[in-house]
């Protein structure tokens, strides 16, 4: 099993390791005075773990706690650790921060070393004209790569937050069309059961006038009934918003389809309605649904399908109803314009357990195929 850690995780894990290295140079090259050795050579160690996101301060500090350390007396010649600690922060100052930041970054760093070489000189170490120049080299090298990367580092960046963005952008659609889906139900089963109401009193009356055609009314309140708590169960997964207005008005369904094609043909998109198979009741939550497919895959055709034709196709199984939306247009990418229509249709399809197939079609256009289970038919 990989176990995959963060950058930041990895930053620490160097600090640690080269806090480690130090402690071992200090005491194997008896790097007195160790009052200053020991807590200044890990102020540098712990520099590096924020190399990321604070890189020009933790050069300033790795630089000032190596000034101080040698101000003490600590020998430069001997450790590796100070070095290890300055190709990583002059080489991070480079890759994450801008230009002046990171040439001040790389000016500073220079100051600080050479002006610690003064003062290990002055404390009786010799340096010659070719270790400054090797220094020099040590640090403007690693500048000189991490500047190069500093692009491709920004690039990433600004991809990664693109891309949390649309991924947030995509939560909060679907968390919209759960809550509208789930408000839409709420109304089809306050109308089922103000139906049952008004059927319970009709069978009251019959139940009084002739009992023996009692038995016609109870099977619809029957029916309504079972409707209703199937729309229920799926309404308890849904998301909603606390008060929200809630309606006792009949959503409209498959049948309401004829209206719709013909307002969006004077709308300006010429539509073909199709319907094959045997037309058959449909759950009211189900029956809404495959209108709002067809309103948003129609709506999405005309914003962007322009002077194109569509077709509307519906397909009576035994046990599925097949909804098909075509355009002929030149495409309406991926949908999410205006409304997160994609999204909208796949939850909506998602809630019955169906599929969802999208995309263009060849020679042009666009095509919208959903299928939704339904009951087999009583025989």
């Amino acid at each position: 099993m990989r176990v995959r850690l963060s950058p930041r995780s990895v930053d620490v894990l160097v600090a640690l390791a080269v806090a480690v290295l130090s402690l071992v140079e200090i005491g194997s090259e008896h790097l007195a005075p160790y009052a200053a050795s020991v807590p200044l050579g890990l102020a540098q160690a712990t520099a590096l773990a924020w190399r990321r996101r604070v890189p020009l301060a933790a050069l300033l500090v790795a630089s000032a706690a190596l000034f101080v350390e040698t101000a003490a007396g600590v020998s430069l010649h001997k450790p590796l650790a100070p070095i290890v600690v300055g190709l990583i922060v002059v080489y991070s100052v480079a890759q994450y921060e801008p230009l002046q930041r990171a040439a001040a970054g790389l000016a500073a760093a220079l100051a600080g070393i050479f002006a610690s070489i003064q003062l290990a000189v002055a404390n009786g170490e010799s340096y010659g004209g070719t270790d400054r120049a090797f220094v020099a080299f040590l640090l403007i090298a690693p500048w000189l790569v991490g500047r190069a990367l500093y692009g491709r580092t920004r690039e990433a960046g600004e991809l990664a937050e693109r891309a949390g963005r649309l991924e947030h952008e995509r939560q909060v659609a679907v968390e919209e069309e759960r809550a509208r889906i789930a408000r839409e139900l709420h109304d089809v089963i306050a109308h089922s059961l103000s139906v049952m109401i008004v059927q319970a009193g009709a069978g009251e009356q019959v139940a009084r006038r002739a009992p023996e055609r009692v038995v016609e009314p109870l099977r619809s309140i029957q029916e309504t009934g079972r409707q209703a708590l199937s729309e229920m169960s799926r309404l308890l997964g849904m998301l909603r918003d606390d008060g929200a207005e809630l309606g006792l008005a009949p959503q409209p369904g498959v049948g309401d389809l004829e209206a719709l094609v013909e307002q969006t043909r004077e709308a300006g998109l010429g539509v073909k309605f199709v319907v094959e198979g045997v037309r058959r009741s449909l759950p009211p939550g189900l029956d809404l649904s495959a209108y709002r497919i067809v309103q948003e895959a129609l709506t999405n055709a005309r914003k962007h399908a322009g002077d194109a034709r569509a077709e509307v196709r519906l397909r009576y199984r035994a046990d599925t109803l097949e909804i098909e939306v075509l355009d002929d247009g030149p495409g309406w990418g991926n949908g999410a314009g205006g409304g997160h229509g994609l999204i909208g249709m796949r939850e909506r399809v998602a809630v019955f357990g169906g599929s969802l197939e999208t995309g263009p079609r060849q020679g042009g256009g666009f095509a919208v195929r959903a299928i939704l289970p339904l009951e087999a038919p009583a025989g």
